[in-house]
């Protein structure tokens, strides 16, 4: 049988064959990317936190605040689930940790998108305008991040205005002025999830990006991602965002968005939420923060970092 255009041209993933630190007798077959970074943050991390922290690199100008830290706690998330279609997305990883500074403790939450095959220019692919999906590239994955983590933090959860549809559900929904700020800039690629269809549903909650957070209501629920989000939420700021991709250069790495007039690199768009009420979600408000301001929260890896036997060793 022939073999169709669009079979033709996709690409197989690579499978990553890694022995077992234990056992020498065993390997452990990792498929993609993610199998790739789920054994590396399960068999090796533990061992190298420290390590892998300190070798993350911020853009040009910033330093890392990871240097020298002794932590104190730490909990690895792998391949989470925030809402694949209607939500923010399937991040590779996360990593929470804790670290004394000042006799202060520093909670802080690092989010991981690993692409293996490609550069973040191929990602971000701006020529096709996201024909792959606005969630598969890193621009857009990190910008969902961002949008959740801006939403979270303000405690923009669902309103009572929707409770016929939240059947004593918790969730952590969209607000009207995020929606616009990443629907409206239509000279670039956007996010597409609000089409005319979805904005005129007649489930209210089904119109919004929206991730359930408590299945039961009930306080001390332990189902999907409440544990991650619970952990997120303690971490104020400290939140930052870490692409491991197959460039050889930190593509983060200007001071401002002009980048040379052949490169296509546009950086994450970062929004900050002004609060002017606490009592009605519509008079929250959305302003745009700088990437100038916004770049000290991403960093970067080469995927050698986690490809090598010894993740610590010869990974530019």
């Amino acid at each position: 049988m022939a073999k169709s255009k669009k079979a033709a041209k996709s690409k197989t993933a690579k499978m990553y064959m890694k022995p077992s630190k234990e056992n020498s007798q065993f390997e452990f077959g990792c498929y993609s990317e993610r199998g790739l970074m789920s054994y590396f943050m399960f068999i090796d991390l533990p061992k190298y936190l420290p390590e892998f922290l300190q070798a993350l690199k911020f853009p040009k100008g910033v330093g890392s605040p990871f240097n020298d830290i002794t932590i104190t706690k730490a909990i690895i998330f792998s391949e989470l689930d925030l809402g694949k279609k209607e939500g923010f997305g399937c991040p590779d990883g996360a990593i929470y940790f804790e670290y004394k500074k000042d006799d202060k403790t520093i909670s802080t939450m690092l989010l991981i998108e690993v692409k293996a095959n490609e550069t973040y220019e191929e990602s971000y692919n701006p020529d096709q305008e996201y024909k792959k999906g606005y969630n598969s590239t890193i621009k857009g994955q990190f910008e969902l991040r961002w949008r959740m983590k801006e939403i979270l933090l303000n405690k923009c959860f669902c309103d009572n205005k929707l409770t016929p549809y939240t059947k004593g559900k918790k969730y952590l929904r969209e607000i009207e002025s995020v929606r616009d700020f990443y629907v409206e800039d239509k000279d670039q690629p956007h996010d597409r999830f609000y089409s005319k269809n979805k904005m005129n549903a007649k489930n209210l909650l089904a119109r919004w990006r929206r991730l359930i957070i408590n299945e039961t209501g009930e306080e001390n629920d332990e189902s999907g991602v409440k544990k991650f989000i619970d952990e997120l939420q303690g971490c104020e700021n400290e939140v930052y965002f870490l692409v491991i991709s197959k460039d050889t250069e930190n593509p983060f790495d200007s001071d401002d968005q002009n980048k040379p007039t052949n490169s296509k690199v546009v950086f994450p768009r970062c929004s900050t939420i002004k609060k002017e009420s606490h009592i009605e979600l519509e008079e929250y408000s959305c302003e745009e923060l700088p990437w100038k301001n916004a770049k000290k929260q991403f960093c970067w890896l080469p995927i050698t970092w986690i490809e090598n036997e010894d993740p610590t060793k010869n990974r530019e």
